[in-house]
């Protein structure tokens, strides 16, 4: 009942950022509300109270008025007989605030102001005329202003002769649940002659009975145990009356006890009768008893919403767990209505920093919106979540407000958080990430679990496979789900410290160039039901190498000249790629500026594109490059005095595509030979490697050449003699030390003057011309070449010749290229049929075959090679 005046005040506020912004005020005021509230009630076929009165005497009814309404409010008072057997000669309604029953005085009231719960004790005098006979219904009717009455409120006055008993029971208006309350029984005789034997009772009590509180000034108080009455006291009274052998006339006698209201007593009125009996009655005595409602909540840690042993706000009320910032962090609460009264709870928690939010969810996780709703005695569980986004430690005051009341109560919630990096997930792989792989490649991925956190419960790890990969095994007893194509670890407990697990897999047959293969993994468990997620790893897929061929035009210039290049690029993949041509011109050239030209697919009359100098090397960078096209890069490099006599080129591309898959050529090369001019200046040294048939130490016409024998210079320089037993050096001058290779010329060599140690290395100063033979003993027989043949195609040729040592006939065949070629199969047919078939991956430079031949018929060998 909120106080008539009062003013509620509503204002709205919303945060936008860290703005706030506040409404409009709402004012409601309460308006008076005026309920008068009579007692005890009674109805004509129930009356509150009966009394006896003599012809010509009085009879008291004693009554109580009460403002039960929210502001201060003038009551008229009235008295209704209605239906009588006769008129009152008086009746009137008078003030008892000494609480016995009897008017205070002879002023009647007639009005009577009382403050808002406010309470005035009230006595009804009536006098019967000397004539009357029968009964009387009268009821007090207390009325507001506006209207609003009480009017149920009615007693019954019945005419005797000789003694006339009345009675009258007093009790608070109101208790709550757990008081005493105190209770007055007075009876009265009113008549004309003495009482004897009147018994004043009460009896079923309303109540419990407080043992020992019953007194009475006279007569005799007996118990009544539920069964028997006995003068002794019981340990349960159910009921207590006065034993009075005589009551004269205008004589009264009172009992007084005690009535305690149950703790948990639910509000609502308690009637209670009082009866006398005996000569002059009977006659009865109505009081009730409001009982209060009791608004009483707590609020505190699961199971223990009261706190004990040590109460409110002790360390009992308090609960601290640690956390990870991230993560929701949840404490569980029970809450209590100790009250005697349903009532509503709102939750709200205090002392939180801005941005940590929080939310109220049921034991079983499910969303819970305030308010709670508990009946009397009625206890709830629920959690409070807090999601933190920092470290840090936080006191959370988790409040309950009644809002029957408005009372609160709290229990505080203790966080410890910890930064979110305390438990992370590392992914590695191997090969690492960013590296281009190629259908079957397999990927080792490592997931690293650091945790720094605490240990965790019903750990789920969940590793989702890219679809262009297929499951090869995992380690710590992971299991592929094929249907959801991921991989799934359980553990009871994981804990503090690293953790690693093992996956290896593999790249599908199928999977389209240009594809990406990513990878994360994620954690969940008890304690950090967010999920969390670790480092992305990719890897680019790309099956095919890019095809690059070089040329040059011419092939033999002389310094001065210029020397034209051309790259031809083609991409074997449906991918579309950047290209970065990096390519890398021989000493003694230069690139001449304005020359370079970009043909796109290879057509056209060509775009010029200026090259980015990169140490000594030309770089063509973000060329497209079509799926399945070709670009072709021309340019021009002017030939240098100092150039070396063989100017090789190289050049490599390396492309780049969309997902970053990087595919490059092999290395592609061109040679140019250097002419040397008429005026060219230089000192050779050559010779000879034979085997000195007759031992004079020159060659003669019975000597016989050594070919392929390795001759080679102090400096690393080298070169095997040709089909003579020749060799040469160009370009030289001064002191040099020349080598003759024991392992290619098993002989061993004359004594010569200018042979060092045992003869395989000798010393010359070479000047212009400059000669150095290597004459070897002979071997014990003789060899002797029949017939030979040469064979020349592009780079590639091939020296055939049939010797006899001995008796026995070999083939020899002689291989050179100075260009690398792929896939080169030699065939020489065999006289008698057949052939014999020499195989190479890739070929260049200079090698030698030798086999054993039946007849010495020469024929002509066959050579293929796949370009590029």
């Amino acid at each position: 009942m909120t106080p008539a005046g009062t003013v509620i005040r509503n204002q709205a506020t919303a945060l936008v950022g860290n703005e706030r912004y506040l409404s409009n005020v709402v004012e409601t005021v309460v308006r008076p509300l005026c309920l008068p509230s009579l007692t005890p009630n009674g109805t004509p076929t129930t009356p509150g109270q009966e009394a006896g009165i003599s012809p010509g005497g009085y009879a008291y009814l004693p009554y109580v008025l009460t403002n039960a309404g929210n502001d201060a409010f003038t009551f008229s008072l009235s008295l209704v007989p209605d239906p009588h057997d006769w008129d009152p000669a008086e009746m009137a309604i008078f003030p008892d605030q000494n609480a016995d029953g009897l008017p205070d005085n002879s002023t009647p009231l007639t009005q009577a102001t009382l403050a808002m719960g406010e309470i005035l004790r009230l006595v009804v005098g009536i006098r019967a005329p000397a004539s009357a006979t029968g009964s009387l219904l009268l009821t007090p009717v207390a009325r507001c202003p506006n209207g609003q009455e009480d009017a149920e409120n009615y007693a019954r006055i019945t005419v005797t002769t000789g003694p006339a008993l009345s009675v009258e029971k007093q009790m608070p208006p109101s208790a709550l649940p757990g008081e005493e309350i105190p209770v007055l029984l007075r009876v009265r005789n009113l008549g004309t002659a003495p009482a004897h034997t009147v018994t004043l009772l009460d009896q079923p009590l309303p109540l419990p009975f407080v043992l020992g509180s019953a007194q009475a000034p006279k007569g005799r108080l007996e118990y009544y145990d539920g069964t028997t009455w006995q003068q002794t006291e019981p340990q349960v009274v159910k009921g207590v009356r006065l034993v009075l052998d005589r009551l004269l006339v205008g004589e009264e006698a009172t009992l007084t006890f005690r009535l305690k209201v149950p703790p948990g007593t639910p509000p609502g009125q308690v009637e209670n009768l009082a009866r006398a009996e005996g000569p002059g009655g009977p006659a009865e005595g109505r009081a009730a008893l409001e009982i209060l409602p009791i608004y009483q909540h707590h609020l505190g840690p699961l199971g223990n919403p009261r706190a004990l042993p040590s109460g409110e706000g002790s360390t009992n009320d308090r609960q601290e767990a640690q956390g990870l910032a991230g993560q929701p962090l949840c404490f569980a609460h029970t809450l209590e209505n100790a009250g005697t009264v349903q009532d509503a709870y709102d939750l709200h928690v205090e002392g939180l920093p801005e941005g940590l939010g929080y939310w109220f969810t049921g034991m079983d996780r499910s969303p819970l919106t305030p308010p709670l709703v508990l009946g009397p005695g009625e206890q709830m569980d629920f959690r409070v979540c807090y999601l933190p986004q920092e470290a840090g430690t936080f006191q959370a005051r988790v409040v309950a407000l009644s809002q029957a009341t408005g009372a609160r109560n709290t229990t505080v919630d203790l966080l410890n958080l910890l930064p979110a990096n305390a438990l992370g997930l590392v992914k590695e792989a191997d090969p690492a990430p960013g590296t281009t792989l190629k259908p079957g490649d397999v990927i080792t991925y490592t997931l690293r679990i650091q945790n720094a956190f605490a240990s965790l419960s019903q750990v789920a790890v969940e590793d989702a496979l890219s679809p262009h990969v297929e499951f090869v095994s995992a380690s710590h007893g992971g299991v592929y789900e094929a249907q959801a194509h991921k991989v799934v670890w359980t553990f009871a407990s994981l804990p503090q410290g690293e953790t690693l697990l093992i996956l290896k897999v593999r790249v599908r047959a199928n999977t389209p160039d240009d594809s990406l293969v990513a990878n994360t993994f994620l954690l969940r468990s008890q304690e950090t039901p967010n999920p969390l997620t670790s480092n992305p790893v990719t890897h680019p897929v790309f099956s095919v190498n890019l095809l690059l061929r070089k040329e040059v035009s011419p092939k033999e210039a002389v310094v001065g000249d210029l020397l034209t290049y051309r790259l031809t690029l083609e991409n074997p993949s449906s991918a579309s790629l950047t290209i970065r041509i990096t390519d890398t011109p021989p000493p003694g050239t230069r690139y001449e500026p304005g020359t370079a030209l970009f043909f796109p697919e290879c057509q056209g009359g060509g775009e010029a594109l200026e090259p980015r100098r990169e140490n000594r090397s030309l770089v063509w960078e973000n060329l497209s490059l079509s799926g399945k096209g070709k670009l072709c890069l021309t340019y021009k490099l002017r030939l240098l005095p100092g150039a070396p006599k063989e100017l090789v080129n190289t050049a490599q591309a390396l492309g780049v595509s969309g997902n970053g898959a990087a595919t490059a050529s092999g290395k592609a090369q061109a040679l140019a030979l250097l002419k040397p001019g008429p005026f060219a200046l230089g000192g050779m040294l050559l010779g000879r490697v034979f085997l000195d048939m007759d031992g004079d130490g020159t060659f003669g016409p019975q000597d016989l050449p050594l070919p392929g024998a390795r001759i080679l210079l102090s400096n690393g320089v080298q070169a095997l003699t040709d089909s003579a037993g020749r060799y040469a050096f160009r370009d030289l001058e001064g002191l040099h030390q020349v080598m003759l290779d024991p392992a290619s010329a098993p002989f061993p060599p004359l004594p010569m003057p200018e042979n060092l140690g045992e003869g395989y290395r000798k010393r010359a100063v070479v000047q212009g011309l400059t000669v150095v033979d290597f004459p070897l003993r002979p071997p014990r027989g003789s060899v002797q070449v029949f017939r030979n043949t040469t064979l020349r195609l592009g780079p590639f040729s091939v020296e055939k010749r049939i010797v006899q040592v001995g008796d026995r006939l070999f083939v020899e065949l002689r291989l050179k290229s100075p260009e690398p070629l792929p896939e080169l199969t030699l065939t020489d047919p065999l006289p008698d049929g057949g052939a014999k078939t020499f195989s190479f991956a890739e070929f260049k430079g200079e090698e030698v075959l030798v086999y054993e031949l039946e007849k010495a018929v020469l024929t002509d060998p066959e050579v293929r090679w796949r370009y590029p």
